[in-house]
């Protein structure tokens, strides 16, 4: 193909869905490393043309790489994205003031009486700064692939200023706007430094993140009581993309104050989770599954067992993924565990079976670990120590890949006398 920036789009659109469906992992791996040839394909100065493509690359990278649990190049790929944000940022900051003083030289030019000498120096300082500003406009993509005259002269804040465009025209859309990518790199981050016990990293980038959302939601509208109903059609679309981002946001607010037992700051998060969902519940009904899951882990901290198995089994309903279903059924199970009588271990039992006779079918650690782990614990509680010493080391093993200290955390109470 004679336009490597084209098959990009179709080489990362294609591995979107992989990362979507996840059901084959060499199929995966292959769409990964197609989209690594054709960027590395692409000769760095159309590269720098593709600030959206190489954006929208390296967040389905990390996307892939934290799903397979390898924090380390997951974290590369975050400070890769961070520096092409910071270099976005500085670049933007360019043009406005590049703008500003146009527009000032053009004001002064229209004023009246203005000596001849006077208007020529204002002429030429006017055509250096378009001149400057003309550095920082997409070129086209011309019929041989190569880059060609500039897309939209005259007018570089349509560029920098709200959009992150994929590329040069014809691909100058944008997959999410440019707030939204930002907020999705600060939960990218938050993501990787979790498991590494980062809190106060992981603080600072969700309260950027967090802040970038209440300013989008407010240019929506969407501040008070306001509610999904109040929403003007045009709305919603956008409303949905900062809505989920807040959501999953929240959601890892109330994971690292539940891992660092601040119980009555992860019920805050909670709360507002839970009231976010009650004024957008057609927008956020994705979310259904996640607050379930966060309402079992809460009342798991709190030592609620049979209510925290309770909410697991629900949230195993509330979603399709046969990942996240093993993960509630799994979870669900460490409650009954815990809870340490026979009938709830014959519970945890029937969760677990079919979870770890399909382990060899789930591609991510997480199903693994947990299930290796449960069916260690429930062994131990059966006092059936030679099983136990077969499963728990396998699933501690596969812990060290996994989230870190989240799911440990909550298995830490079947630790206690049986």
């Amino acid at each position: 193909m004679k336009y490597p920036e084209l098959e990009m789009v179709f080489a990362t659109s294609i591995l979107h869905v992989h990362l979507m469906q996840w059901e084959d992992a060499s199929a995966l791996e292959r769409a990964v490393n197609k989209c690594d040839a054709i960027w590395n394909s692409i000769p760095e100065d159309q590269r720098q043309c593709c600030r959206g493509l190489h954006l929208y690359n390296e967040l389905l990278h990390t996307f892939y790489l934290l799903r397979i649990c390898d924090y380390k190049e997951a974290t590369n790929h975050v400070n890769i994205l961070d520096a092409a944000l910071e270099d976005d940022v500085q670049q933007t900051e360019q043009v406005q003031k590049l703008s500003a003083e146009l527009n000032k030289v053009e004001s002064r030019l229209l004023q009246p009486g203005l000596q001849q000498h006077k208007k020529s120096e204002l002429s030429e300082k006017r055509k250096q700064i378009q001149q400057e500003l003309h550095k920082f406009e997409h070129p086209k993509l011309g019929h041989n692939g190569q880059v060609s005259e500039p897309s939209s002269f005259g007018n570089p804040k349509s560029i920098w200023k709200e959009k992150l465009e994929l590329g040069p025209p014809p691909l100058n859309g944008e997959w999410l706007p440019k707030s939204a990518v930002y907020v999705l790199v600060d939960l990218m981050a938050v993501i990787c430094g979790r498991p590494k016990g980062l809190f106060k990293d992981c603080a600072k980038r969700m309260l950027s993140g967090m802040s970038r959302i209440e300013e989008e939601l407010g240019k929506l509208g969407i501040s008070g009581d306001v509610r999904e109903v109040d929403l003007q059609h045009w709305a919603i679309w956008m409303a949905g993309v900062y809505l989920m981002l807040l959501v999953q946001l929240l959601e890892n607010t109330a994971i690292i104050e539940l891992t660092r037992t601040e119980f009555l700051e992860a019920q805050k998060a909670l709360k507002k989770i839970v009231d976010w969902f009650g004024r957008f519940p057609t927008i956020l009904q994705g979310c259904e599954n996640t607050i379930q899951m966060l309402l079992g882990q809460y009342a798991h901290s709190l030592g609620c067992f049979n209510e925290a198995a309770l909410h697991f089994i629900e949230a195993t309903k509330l979603t399709e993924s046969k990942s996240m279903q093993a993960m509630c059924q799994v979870y669900a199970a460490i409650s009954y565990i815990c809870i340490g009588d026979a009938e709830s271990s014959s519970r945890a039992l029937d969760l677990i079976g079919p979870v770890y006779r399909s382990l060899d079918s789930y591609v991510g650690f997480r199903e693994k670990t947990g299930a290796l782990f449960a069916s260690g614990l429930l062994q131990m509680k059966q006092h059936n120590l030679q099983e136990a010493r077969g499963e728990s080391p396998n699933g501690r093993l596969a812990a060290r890949m996994d989230l870190g200290r989240s799911i440990l955390c909550r298995m830490s109470p079947a630790f206690g006398p049986s």
